[in-house]
């Protein structure tokens, strides 16, 4: 890549915006330098800013720039923001005004072909929906409270004041859902089914308490065949797990995982097919067996 993307640049992109701001000494140049360089870049850096060799930045941090330097996008990159928001989940966060690039993608939606997520994911094209998805992201940012009127899973109408605590994401289901504090309890509430909510200074006293979600283990078995144990690491990236190697291309696995998701987990083990085998516990494995004997009678039409 051009040498103008590289981290010296970066750096010294940095360096000189705090110079113009008059906020460059010795020891924010070594914490930028830290960040945005490699371990190493210090030395180099901070001795070509003695003997100003490369004339940005004075021997007394002091810069001869005014403007503030903005490193330009490649096309790849431009192409890879441009997929990025054509993600139906992108106007949850953003409005595709905000960056209007006249590239083609990188990559289109129709271009993937999911098998394991079911087919009525969350409305993310709704604009009730945007807004609501909004208002609780905002409420959690800024450690505030909501008014929600929302419909249960057994579609009983509630409204309540609660305070977000995080947004969770199913890949499975391919829905949002809203992990809220309560006076006496915690709620777990998908977006799609709020009606509608609103930012409250309206105060509430909840409990001191940890929204500690139950949670379960199982034990796997991962023979390292097509790839499998690269595979099985970037699918399970999102959870806690422990890796040992037993023998060669053989390993055990521990997952741990909200019980809330069992079923979202079943599937993704079942995905790797005989590559991966379920060890413990038995209700695992029995749920295993269940949905295998499930799909061998579909396939015979029973």
């Amino acid at each position: 890549m051009h040498e103008i993307y590289s981290a010296y640049y970066n750096a010294m992109s940095c360096l000189i915006n705090e110079a113009i701001e008059n906020k460059l000494d010795l020891k924010a140049a070594n914490e930028i330098i830290n960040d945005t360089a490699f371990s190493d870049s210090n030395i180099y850096i901070l001795e070509a800013i003695k003997n100003e060799e490369w004339q940005v930045i004075t021997q007394n941090f002091k810069t001869p720039i005014k403007n503030k330097p903005e490193i330009p996008l490649t096309l790849l990159q431009k192409r890879w923001i441009k997929a990025i928001m054509n993600d139906k989940r992108f106007k949850l966060f953003y409005d595709n005004e905000l960056c209007n690039l006249n590239v083609e993608p990188f990559y289109n939606s129709c271009d993937f072909e999911y098998f394991d997520i079911i087919k009525d994911g969350d409305p993310y094209d709704n604009e009730n929906y945007i807004a609501n998805f909004r208002i609780i992201l905002k409420a959690i940012k800024a450690d505030k409270s909501v008014w929600i009127n929302y419909i249960s899973g057994k579609d009983r109408a509630y409204e309540r004041i609660l305070k977000p605590q995080k947004l969770e994401y199913s890949q499975k289901d391919d829905k949002f859902r809203a992990i809220c504090k309560g006076k006496r309890s915690f709620y777990i509430i998908n977006i799609a089914r709020i009606k509608d909510c609103k930012i409250t200074d309206n105060p509430e006293i909840y409990a001191e308490y940890q929204i500690n979600r139950r949670k379960s283990n199982v034990m796997l078995e991962l023979y390292d065949e097509r790839n499998a144990l690269e595979r099985c690491m970037l699918h399970f990236a999102n959870f806690e797990k422990i890796t040992e190697e037993i023998s060669d291309k053989k390993y055990k696995m521990t997952l741990t995982y909200n019980s809330d998701d069992e079923t979202e987990v079943l599937i993704r083990i079942l995905s790797f097919g005989p590559m991966l085998k379920v060890i413990s516990p038995k209700s695992f494995v029995g749920l295993i067996k269940e949905r295998l004997n499930n799909q061998r009678k579909l396939g015979q039409g029973t």
